[in-house]
């Protein structure tokens, strides 16, 4: 007597079978020409012609820690240096959740509204114990990433204690050198010690939130003394009002500081990216 088959929950399909599209020759061709190396005087033509792509791969090379890339890092910082200064370089930091890609990506939509070339530069906090990166700034600028005249990169802080990566200053040359007038450098968000990107930056924007708690811990000395302008960020529905109380105590507390060497009046401002 034969026992009848049980019906099992589970159904195969039959798979799909392999394109044959693209040929071992075409698929070989590729892999040499990803092998092939490209001399630093050619990575310098492409940057300085806007290339994105090549400068994407030149500042891979700068980050790089092999000694061996390190002649053509020289070569191509040397290249670009002749078109180095020519931007406007904006630091943009503050506490994590504070808001900075939101910001950022508004931020960014706007200076390319009025015909601005924008260049992000996201540095990312790396892990004390694998050393790893996230690197997901660029994926909540999901409209500034698909405007032709903007350059996102994230970068991983690594060992770096001031806010920004190693090679930061480096990549803001290229940047530079691809035509961007307008680099945004968007720090770690680590609190007071990022300062090392006010010495990098024409203008450094700290970013608070409203009835976070920190009030009186941004009012002391350090990044709030550094900071051209401040932005209550997140001011709208609910939080409107409580912004407003922040912004007029910042301003309160910004007149306790002594006055700048340049003469500029620190700005205390209120932002919303909705």
């Amino acid at each position: 007597m034969t026992q009848k088959k049980k019906d099992s929950a589970l159904h195969e399909t039959p798979g799909v079978s392999l394109s044959n599209s693209v040929s071992a020759k075409s698929a070989e061709r590729i892999k040499n020409l990803r092998k092939k190396k490209i001399k630093p005087q050619d990575l310098v033509k492409q940057i300085t012609q806007g290339n994105k792509t090549d400068l994407s791969r030149s500042i891979t090379l700068i980050e790089s820690q092999q000694v061996k890339h390190q002649e053509s890092v020289n070569a191509i910082i040397e290249g670009c240096l002749p078109f180095a200064n020519q931007s406007l370089r904006i630091g943009i930091t503050g506490v994590p959740g504070v808001g900075k890609s939101t910001f950022i990506e508004a931020f960014g939509n706007y200076l390319i509204s009025l015909g601005k070339k924008v260049a992000v530069l996201a540095v990312d906090p790396s892990s004390s114990v694998s050393h790893g990166s996230i690197l997901g700034d660029k994926t909540r600028m999901e409209e500034l990433v698909k405007q032709e005249n903007a350059f996102i990169r994230p970068t991983p802080s690594g060992d770096s204690l001031g806010g920004v990566a190693q090679k930061t200053r480096e990549s803001i040359i290229l940047c530079e050198a691809a035509g961007f007038d307008t680099i945004l450098i968007e720090t770690v968000g680590v609190g007071q010690s990022e300062t090392m990107v006010h010495s990098m930056t024409d203008f450094f924007l700290l970013l608070k939130l409203a009835g976070a708690g920190d009030e009186l811990q941004g009012i002391k000395r350090g990044i709030m003394e550094m900071a051209d302008a401040i932005v209550i960020n997140k001011a709208d529905g609910e939080n409107k009002k409580p912004a407003e109380q922040a912004k007029s105590e910042f301003r309160k507390a910004l007149h306790l500081y002594p006055e700048t060497e340049s003469g500029w009046k620190q700005k205390v401002k209120l932002a919303s990216a909705l």
